[in-house]
Formats: C-alpha cells, structure tokens, sequence
C-alpha cells in the first residue's frame, strides 16, 4: 500500500510525471521515508553525494557557509521538489548544506539504486537533463540580477519568482533576514526595499502574505536598467523607526534554522 501512495505521489513530481503508474512504482519501491525535524541539517556541504531527496511535505532551505561564517541561502524548496541530482551524475560531494525550515518529510533514493532504476527508464534522464538546465539557466538569471539590479530590482524578481496564483501572492513570504541571504543584501537594505515597492504600489503586505498588485510594473523593476519609483525618489524618511526592529515582513515568526548546526536527525543520512 505504502507504494501506491509514494507512486501517487511522485505523479506530481516533474521527474517522475512522465512515467507510466508501473514505472513510477519501480522508483517507489526504492526509496525510504525520513522524516526531519524543524531545523535539522539533512545534507551537510562537503559531504559525499550518494542519494537523491524529494520533498514529500515541509519546506527546506539550500545554503552555503563561508570560511567567515556568513551564511548565503541558494534556494528554498517546497513539496514535490528534489535536490542531490549534481552527485548522482557526478559523484563529487555535496555542494551546499540543506537544512528542514519546517518538520520536513523526504523520500530517499539511493545514487546505486536510482541509477540502476534510470538505465531502464530512460525518460526519467530527459527529464533530468531539463532540470538540471533549468537550474543552469536560473543561476545565470540570478548571476545577472546580482550584477546588474539594485536591492530593489532583486527584491523585485525574487517576490516574482515566488508568487503563484491570481493575483499573484506569496502566502508564507521569505523573512527580510532570509531574503538579504538569497540576494546578496544586507537585512536594512531589504526592508527599504520592500517599504519602496509597497510605496510605488506594487505589492502590499499582510504579515508574512505579499501580494502582487502590479505584475508588470513589479517586473519592469526587476529589469536591468529600471529607475526606482517617484515615491522612492521622494524625500527621504528623517524619523523611520530602526529597520532591524521594524519588518513589515516579521522576521521573527520563523526561524530558519542553522546551516551549520549539528543535529541528530539525519546526521547519518546524507
């Protein structure tokens, strides 16, 4: 029964979505169930690379640590996506850490078995190989962006990038602290960045929700070569309160968790 369910699910798993019910239950039957506690580190940077992980409910975050410390965060994942696929075809070790935001539950492919699994099903490699350009294109959109945007015209495409829906919205927004992390930025930085696009209308917020009101002017400022908006031209702010204190996103209704914390759950499990 636990396979059918897993099969089921990986029906709405793009790497999975093409195969046949029979074929997805070859990958079923393979794989494990973990289960992960908020801020529980499931892969460690550096590690080797010997499994393949689909988010089957929670959220986690991708990140890497400097020798300084400084934590960048590369993604935050949600169910049905899947992340390990660089060492399953490469074998080196982990890129970056991944760390449970929420109790996370991931199913387990391991890189023999999976492998084994594709040379018989060869579709599951196109749809691979499409993901893994997927990702190559993002990283380029993000290196652009990193050189080419201001704060805003980050903050901009990021809040774009992550709004589903009509209107579009972000139900369980990033914090500023973690959105400062993903773009390169410093917290203050994005908190004036958000206070710039909710003046110029183009987003509101409601607590962690954001809404898009504007969703191609929210885009043109996401462009290289955008202006900022005439509200955010105007005078500046003598008497703002401190922006580490004031967030209309609240940083504090989540903790994002410790990319180089230890934890029991999962230690051994990379």
């Amino acid at each position: 029964m636990l396979v059918h369910r897993l099969a089921d699910f990986l029906a709405s798993v793009p790497l999975f979505s093409r195969l046949s019910t029979d074929e997805r239950r070859g990958f079923a039957a393979l794989a494990r169930e973990q289960r992960y506690p908020r801020g529980a580190l499931i892969v460690r940077q550096g590690d080797p690379g010997d499994a393949l992980y689909v988010l089957r409910s929670g959220s986690v975050k991708v990140a890497i640590v400097g020798d300084d410390g400084r934590e960048v965060i590369l993604d935050t994942l949600g169910q049905g996506a899947h992340f390990g696929e660089l060492a399953l075809i490469d074998g080196r070790p982990r890129s970056a850490h991944v760390v449970a935001v929420d109790p996370a539950v991931l199913l387990v492919l391991r890189r023999e078995d999976f492998r084994r699994e594709v040379e018989r099903q060869t579709r599951v490699a196109w749809a691979l190989l499409e993901e893994l350009s997927r990702r190559l294109r993002d990283a380029d959109e993000k290196i652009t962006a990193l050189v080419l945007l201001d704060v805003p015209g980050r903050v901009a495409r990021l809040l774009l990038d992550r709004a589903t829906g009509t209107p579009p919205t972000i139900e369980r927004a990033p914090t500023h602290e973690t959105m400062a992390q993903m773009i390169g930025a410093s917290r203050e930085t994005v908190s004036r960045a958000m206070r710039e696009l909710q003046d110029a209308g183009l987003i509101e917020v409601e607590r962690r929700m954001v809404r898009v009101l504007d969703q191609e002017g929210l885009a043109r400022r996401g462009r290289p070569g955008a202006t900022p908006s005439r509200a955010a031209r105007g005078a500046a702010r003598p008497a703002e309160a401190p922006e580490d204190v004031d967030s209309d996103v609240a940083d504090s209704d989540v903790d994002d968790g410790d990319a180089t914390g230890s934890s029991d759950a999962g230690a051994g499990d990379e």
